[in-house]
C-alpha cells in the first residue's frame, strides 16, 4: 500500500530552511556538483545539501520502457541547489503550476545528498520514498532532523506508475524499471559517496509504504550486488505483500492501449509502439484508476519468481528493522468510506458486516477461510449484524491493519527465519500519536466520523521535517532519528536511556513499541488486535460526526 505524498506541507520547509553558501564536490569521471548549505532544526549545525543530482539519463524517447543508462559525464559544473524535476504522476503534476510542467518530463531520475563533512567515512542513508508506486517525490524528504547525527543521507526518485511499473516482459517493455532504477542509484552511491563524506561499506536502504516494498525487493532480487547496502530497514511495506505483484501486466497494458485509442491493442508489438510514441499526459490521464506492482518473470530477470518466493533463496543477508504505525489500517477505512460516500451508500442502512466485506474484498481469500477467521476474531456477532458503524470502528481499524500491513510485515519476518536468517531483525510498532498526522494528506480528515489514529505514514513526521513539531513531538523525534541513525550506524537501535532494544528470537517476537516510553513486548500477534484491546480507542471516534 502507498499514499499521497503532500506537496502543501514542503511549502513549511521553504520559510524555515533557507539555503546559504555554496559548495563544490568533484565525481571523478563525472564532473563537478555546486550544492548549497543549510542548518539542522534542533541544534542549527551546518550541512550541505547538494539536490538533484542526475543518475541515469533521461528515460524519454528511445529510453522509454528501457533499463536506466548511467548518466554521462557533464563538462561543465552541475548547479545540484534545486530539487529535481518530479517524476511524472497525475495527482501532483495536476497541482503544479504551468511553469513546472514544461521541458521533458520524464527527466527525472535524480537524487539528493545531505552531509556535514566531506573528509569522514559516515553511515549512508538511502531512502525510497513510497506512494503505491505511483506517486512521490524526492522534495518532501529533507535532511533538517537526521542530519543531526552523523550520517550522510541520500534520497532518490525513480519511474513510478505505468512508466515504472508495468510492461510486457519484453525487450521492448521489460517491466520493473522503476526497481532497476533504485538499482542503478544504489551502484551510483557505491561509485560516488565518498565524495560526500559517505562510507560506500555502511549503506543502509530504508523506505516506507511502497518504498519499503522495493526495499524487500532488493533483499530478493538476484538482480542486487550484496555489497550494494549493509542494513535495511522497512516502514509499513513487505516485499510479500500480495499486492506488491502486478497480477496482470500484459492486460493492463491492453486497456491502457485502448484507452489511448491505438489501434490493433491484441498484439504486443502494436501495445508497445503505442505507449512508445504516447505524450506524457496522455498516459497518465489513461492510467488514472491503474494500480501498480512488481512484474515477476520481468525481461532482465530482476523478480524471476515472486518476492516472497526469492527471500528463500537471497543471497542477502543483512541487520533489518521492520514495523508498522498501530492504526495503518485507517488509511484503507477512510478510503473505502470514501467509495460508499461517493456511491451515495445510506450508511443506516448498510450492516457492519457489509462494510468489513468491503475491506475483506481486498484480500479475495477464494477460500473464506481467512474471512471467516478474521470476522470470528474482531466481530461479535450482534455487531456484525447490526449497523452500529460507530462502535465497530476499532474493528474496522484491526481488520484494515491486518489485511493491509501487520499481516505483511510479520509474514516477511517469518519468511527469513524460516530460511534460517542469521543477522538480527528489529521488529517494532509506532504507537506514539502526536499533534500532528497525515490522515486525509493534503485533502484533510475533517469529512471522517472517525480519527486516524496513528496513521500510515505518521512515523515519517519525526524522521523527516514535514510539519512543525511541538514540544513533546519534537522530543519523539529526537527518539526515532536515535533509533534509525544507531541502526545504521551498527546495525542495532539504541537509545541513551529505556529498555534495551532486542532482536527477534522467534518469529513472534520480542518486538518494541515506540511511544513515550519505549516498551518491549514478546508476541506481536497482539498486535491484531490493538484497537480492540486499547481501553482508550474511543478517541478513534468522533461523536459529532454520524457514520
Amino acid at each position: 500500500m502507498g499514499s499521497p505524498i503532500i506537496i502543501s506541507l514542503s511549502l513549511w520547509l521553504a520559510l524555515i530552511l533557507p539555503s546559504f553558501a555554496q559548495v563544490s564536490v568533484n565525481l571523478p569521471r563525472l564532473g563537478t556538483v555546486i550544492g548549497n548549505t543549510n542548518t539542522t532544526l534542533w541544534t542549527g549545525k551546518t550541512f550541505m545539501q547538494f539536490r538533484g543530482i542526475p543518475y541515469a539519463e533521461a528515460p524519454s524517447g528511445e529510453h522509454r520502457f528501457k533499463a536506466p543508462v548511467r548518466r554521462k559525464p557533464w563538462s561543465t559544473p552541475f548547479l545540484a541547489t534545486e530539487y529535481g524535476r518530479i517524476c511524472p504522476q497525475l495527482f501532483t503534476y495536476n497541482r503544479l503550476p504551468a511553469d513546472q510542467l514544461t521541458g521533458d518530463l520524464e527527466d527525472c531520475l535524480t537524487l539528493n545528498v545531505f552531509t556535514k563533512t566531506l573528509n569522514a567515512k559516515q553511515p549512508v542513508m538511502f531512502y525510497v520514498h513510497g506512494g503505491s508506486l505511483q506517486v512521490g517525490f524526492a522534495y518532501d524528504y529533507p535532511g533538517g532532523y537526521l542530519l543531526e547525527q552523523d550520517i550522510v543521507l541520500v534520497v532518490i526518485q525513480y519511474r513510478l506508475g505505468m512508466l515504472g511499473f508495468s510492461g510486457t516482459k519484453t525487450s521492448n517493455m521489460p517491466g520493473n524499471l522503476g526497481l532497476m532504477d533504485t538499482m542503478l542509484a544504489l551502484e551510483w552511491v557505491q561509485q560516488y559517496i565518498s565524495a560526500f563524506g559517505g562510507d560506500k561499506s555502511k549503506v543502509t536502504v530504508f523506505g516506507e509504504s511502497s518504498g519499503g516494498d522495493l526495499g524487500g525487493a532488493l533483499l530478493a532480487s538476484p538482480k542486487t550486488p550484496p555489497s550494494s547496502f549493509h542494513r535495511l530497514i522497512t516502514q509499513s511495506g513487505s516485499a510479500v505483500d500480495k499486492l506488491l505483484v502486478n497480477q496482470d501486466p500484459i492486460g493492463q497494458v491492453e486497456r491502457v492501449c485502448r484507452a489511448l485509442q491505438c489501434r490493433q491493442c491484441e498484439r504486443i508489438d502494436k501495445m508497445e509502439s503505442c505507449l512508445k510514441k504516447a505524450d506524457v499526459w496522455d498516459i497518465l490521464r489513461a492510467t488514472e484508476t491503474e494500480g501498480y506492482g512488481l512484474i515477476v518473470g520481468d525481461f532482465h530477470g530482476t523478480i524471476p519468481q515472486t518476492p516472497a518466493q526469492l527471500i528463500a533463496t537471497s543471497n542477502i543477508d543483512v541487520p533489518i528493522m521492520t514495523g508498522f504505525t498501530k492504526h495503518d489500517g485507517s488509511l484503507v477505512v477512510g478510503s473505502l468510506y470514501d467509495a460508499f460516500k461517493a456511491s451515495n451508500t445510506s450508511f443506516s442502512s448498510l450492516k457492519v458486516g457489509q462494510f468489513a466485506n468491503g475491506l475483506l474484498g481486498y484480500l479475495n481469500d477464494t477460500s473464506g477461510m481467512t474471512d471467516n477467521a478474521l470476522t470470528r476474531l474482531l466481530f461479535p456477532l450482534n455487531l456484525w449484524n447490526s449497523s452500529d458503524h460507530k462502535r465497530a470502528i476499532p474493528a474496522y481499524f484491526d481488520l484494515a491493519n491486518i489485511l493491509f500491513f501487520k499481516s505483511n510485515e510479520i509474514g516477511f519476518t517469518n519468511k527469513l527465519f524460516a530460511k534460517s536468517y542469521s543477522s538480527p531483525i528489529y521488529f517494532y510498532t509506532f504507537d506514539y500519536e502526536g499533534a500532528q498526522t497525515n490522515f486525509g494528506f493534503d485533502t484533510g480528515n475533517s469529512q471522517y466520523p472517525f480519527n486516524g489514529g496513528v496513521h500510515h505514514t505518521d512515523d515519517l513526521l519525526y524522521l523527516f521535517p514535514m510539519k512543525p513539531l511541538n514540544t513533546a513531538d519534537t522530543e519523539m523525534a529526537k527518539k526515532m532519528v536515535a533509533l534509525w541513525t544507531s541502526f545504521a550506524m551498527t546495525g542495532a537501535p539504541k537509545l541513551a536511556e529505556g529498555p534495551p532494544v532486542l532482536p527477534m528470537q522467534y518469529p513472534r517476537g520480542p518486538y518494541f513499541h515506540i511511544n513515550q516510553p519505549i516498551t518491549v513486548e514478546d508476541d506481536v500477534l497482539k498486535e491484531f488486535t490493538a484497537t480492540i484491546d486499547d481501553r482508550n480507542n474511543n478517541k478513534l471516534d468522533r461523536p459529532d460526526k454520524e457514520f
